[in-house]
């Protein structure tokens, strides 16, 4: 399994495939902007990550992921600082989970995640499929919650027929994902004081 490194070079790791998006990786593809704070070089570090059930579909791939497949992923976040807040924290774990972490857990728990061009080329046989399969329980009733619309960070919620779509701006590939975090969590996180040091992604845990 392939592991991305800030530096863009490849390692092998296992058991699964970890890609990491740091703000010194997307500055040098010019895909955020430049930071005055050297995070590399902060004091102080935490991180917390969430484990996440979905499938994603990668557009053009030359090998088996063309087809729908799923994982479960693990979704981390590591934030830095050079001093502590007055409560003697980077920042409050609890702020971290409600502002990144668990937004991304709703917009990803058993969604088939899929890039904007794709499902605009198949939503409405997406529509048929996701009819027939909710239709599979027939009169059975379930207790799940009503489905919720969701936006974050260019990427949204969708429900062709009922099924749980996350539809992003570009074909959702692990090193794509990665870096929809990063800059997720920099755009709600990122201060003066804070800084988000990486955004990383276990494909297969």
């Amino acid at each position: 399994k392939r592991r991305a490194t800030p530096t863009g070079a490849a390692r092998w790791a296992r058991p699964g495939r970890a890609i990491d998006g740091t703000r010194a990786l997307w500055q040098s593809i010019g895909s955020a902007p430049r930071a005055a704070h050297e995070s590399s070089q902060l004091m102080f570090r935490i991180r917390k990550s969430i484990d996440v059930d979905f499938a994603h579909h990668v557009r053009g791939h030359l090998g088996p992921c063309i087809n729908l497949h799923g994982h479960t992923w693990k979704l981390e976040v590591v934030v830095g600082a050079d001093e502590l807040d007055s409560q003697g924290f980077v920042i409050d774990f609890g702020l971290l989970k409600r502002e990144v972490l668990a937004p991304c857990h709703a917009l990803l728990d058993h969604a088939l995640a899929i890039g904007e061009r794709t499902f605009s080329e198949i939503e409405r046989e997406l529509s048929e499929t996701g009819r027939k399969l909710l239709e599979s329980r027939g009169p059975a009733r379930c207790e799940e919650s009503a489905p919720q619309q969701l936006s974050l960070h260019g990427a949204r919620s969708a429900y062709p027929g009922g099924m749980k779509l996350a539809v992003f701006p570009f074909s959702p590939t692990s090193e794509r994902i990665a870096q929809w975090l990063f800059e997720l969590a920099a755009s709600r996180l990122d201060d003066q004081r804070v800084k988000v040091v990486l955004g990383r992604v276990y494909e297969t845990l």
